[in-house]
């Protein structure tokens, strides 16, 4: 059982993360775990989000860790989408005014009109990691100047003038019963310079550990981006042992458009014998492990993990992160870390690389994996081949594309996977959508493991219902068989009472169309009104504009809306309204008419008081109204005279004659009193 729940006063989030697990079998259990517990509060003022309680460093400087305690840092999704991230300042010189226009890839990505003189833009949208910027500048009689702008980005970069900060002050928190929980504060300052240049530094401290850093990047233009920083530490270890010792770290990010490589990530870091991070210095020993034993009803083989040795300090390390395009349609990727220690051979390293691509619909990929960890045996080799065929557009050609197409979906599937252990899994199967809303999602597999495995199968499906989601499975091999079920939602109390929904995010809306049930909410799977009118649209985009959509086609007869399209922005952690306003009743076709037989003037107001609707007379004295109860009064006014009103008496009732949704009724003016 897994429960998040939470509360909002105002501004103020509350939260809490629990679990509870219970099993019975070869490893009973009956555990309750509380994992976190913070109260967060957006600081618009600051552009930034202060956190109390449990929470984790961003580890943009210094390695992330987990802390109970208090946190104030600079948010970026508080500023507009054109101040996010990273992009180059642009400078130039206009002789007249001009209109500057930037281009990528032979995409304008921004244009504005300036005055004669030198200009800047700093405005500029962070529209990838790396790439050449086209500035084109256009005088007033016509001269053309061009120029080009390259640039690249690692992620410590940010724009001149913009700076990011992280305060913290707490206790070290880990979920290893291997370490302490010392007091300690951190904080990180990254700024940024002229010339595409940042500045960044930072401190940790507590009682057995301080720490220093400071570091430079900058945007090389067409050599890329780096950066470079440094760190010295100072460390009482767990046997009272002082050491000193330094780190430095590189990054450098690069793209060459012409081969269509892109280097995200490239990294080394060296440290001295004697630097260790404040993570390392929290251990109780120098040297431990934990043995974990399974979750659940089966038998299984002691999990080792949290293996230390803190006499083995780090080294080196080096990361990568390559993508190559091959063709129009593949591409190649290397991710990779290499890690080695002081006075050992051990390594820690992860490699893999991966082709994926496809050929029309037909996906496919081939990936392999290499991992190794200092204590743990041998290497971990694994190999896997996918490849998913949709079938719906290989025997469906003459189909009509359409956008707007909730047409289910169904896809073969067939992977292969090689273990460390020489065992060969082949699986094949059948993968899609069900039901009008696509809300249906199955998975059918048949598999086979050489080397004495076995056959295997399993059935899933997962039906994300107004309520919740709810699923079920049965899986098989040759020595166990499970059956499995799931329930997923979430539980919303506020003003107009308690709406169940699909899993919450973080940030949500509440929409709320007054009465009106079973309304389909566009873009989104299995959402429907409630019978109160309410429903939950989850994980909502924060500071930014959402659109919540209506699907009219979903409407009952004896509803309207005035508008099936809202806009909210939701701050972060909120849960934002969208009110539709809603007519619920009876959709008539009245024609009013006088005592002497003559029709209600055209333009009349007619209005019905007590529900709030109204409509106007058109030809023929006939006037469309929607949310009429059965039984009710209408008044027609075309003037201010008493004898240009007119009270009317109207009743509509199954046997009253209907025409798709709309009843035909005719009623004469009884007074005007």
């Amino acid at each position: 059982l897994n429960l998040t729940p939470g509360i909002n006063i105002g501004s103020w989030r509350f939260r809490n993360e629990s679990s509870w697990i219970y099993a019975r079998g070869q490893n009973n259990q009956n555990k309750w775990r509380n994992i976190r517990t913070y109260v967060q509060k957006p600081i618009i003022s600051l552009k930034a989000d202060l956190t109390v309680g449990d929470s984790f460093s961003n580890g943009v400087i210094f390695d992330s860790l987990g802390f109970r305690g208090a946190k104030l840092e600079s948010d970026d999704n508080m500023l507009p989408d054109s101040m996010r991230g990273f992009a180059p300042t642009i400078k130039g010189i206009a002789n007249s005014n001009a209109i500057v226009t930037v281009k990528q890839n032979g995409f304008v990505i921004y244009q504005i009109s300036v005055p004669p003189g030198a200009f800047e833009i700093k405005d500029l949208y962070a529209t990838s990691s790396s790439g050449n910027l086209d500035v084109i500048v256009e005088e007033n009689n016509g001269k053309i100047t061009q120029f080009v702008v390259p640039y690249s980005n690692v992620p410590i970069l940010q724009r001149e003038g913009r700076l990011k900060y992280e305060l913290i002050a707490g206790e070290f928190r880990s979920g290893s019963s291997n370490q302490d929980k010392p007091n300690f504060g951190q904080f990180s300052l990254i700024y940024g310079l002229p010339y595409n240049t940042t500045l960044y530094g930072g401190s940790q401290f507590s009682n057995n550990y301080q720490s220093y850093a400071i570091g430079l990047g900058g945007n090389l233009g067409s050599l890329g981006a780096i950066s470079a920083d440094i760190i010295q530490a100072n460390s009482i270890l767990p046997n009272e042992e002082h050491k000193k010792g330094q780190s430095v770290r590189l990054l450098y990010a690069k793209s060459i458009n012409e081969t269509g490589t892109n280097f995200q990530i490239m990294g080394y870091r060296y440290s001295t014998q004697g630097y260790y991070t404040l993570n390392e210095v929290s251990y109780k020993r120098m040297k431990g492990y934990e043995i974990r034993q399974p979750d659940g009803l089966f038998e299984g083989k002691d999990q080792l993990s949290d293996y230390h040795d803190l006499n083995y300090s780090k080294k080196g390390r080096f990361q990568v992160n390559i993508n190559q395009q091959v063709t129009d349609n593949s591409s190649l990727y290397l991710l990779g870390s290499y890690q080695n220690y002081w006075r050992t051979t051990e390594t820690e390293q992860l490699w893999q690389i991966g082709y994926n691509g496809n050929i029309k619909q037909i996906n496919y990929s081939l990936n392999f994996s290499k991992s190794k960890s200092p204590g743990m045996n041998g290497d971990n080799k694994n190999i896997a081949f996918n490849i998913s065929i949709p079938i719906n557009d290989l025997f469906n050609r003459n189909r009509v594309n359409d956008l707007n197409s909730s047409r289910n979906s169904m896809y073969a599937v067939y992977s292969m996977n090689r273990s460390n252990d020489n065992v060969w899994v082949q699986q094949a199967g059948l993968t899609g959508t069900l039901l009008e809303d696509n809300n249906l999602n199955y998975n059918i597999q048949q598999g086979y493991a050489h080397n004495g495995g076995g056959y295997s199968g399993m059935v899933y499906a997962n039906y994300k219902g107004k309520y919740a989601n709810l699923g079920s499975g049965y899986n098989y091999n040759n020595d166990w068989h499970e059956l499995n079920y799931n329930l997923n939602g979430g539980v919303v109390a506020h003003s107009g009472g308690i709406t169940l929904s699909q899993p919450l995010g973080d940030t949500n809306i509440l929409i709320k169309a007054n009465d009106a049930n079973n309304i389909r909410v566009e873009n989104a799977n299995g959402i429907l009104t409630n019978n109160k009118g309410y429903a939950v649209l989850p994980y909502a985009s924060i500071y930014k504009n959402n659109r919540v959509s209506l699907d009219i086609n979903s409407l009952g007869e004896n509803v309207e809306l005035e508008n099936s399209i809202l806009n909210v922005v939701p701050t972060k952690g909120a849960l934002v309204q969208a009110e539709f306003k809603t007519n619920i009743g009876y959709r008539a076709m009245v024609t009013l008419s006088k005592q002497n037989g003559s029709v209600i003037p055209f333009g009349a107001i007619v209005i019905d008081e007590e529900r709030s609707v109204s409509g106007i007379v058109g030809d023929d004295g006939r006037v469309f109204i929607s949310g009429l109860a059965p039984v009710g009064k209408l008044k027609a006014k075309w003037g201010q005279a008493e004898d240009q009103q007119c009270l009317f008496n109207y009743e509509i009732s199954e046997t009253s004659s209907k025409e798709k949704g709309i009843y035909f009724i005719s009623s004469t003016c009884q007074s005007d009193k």
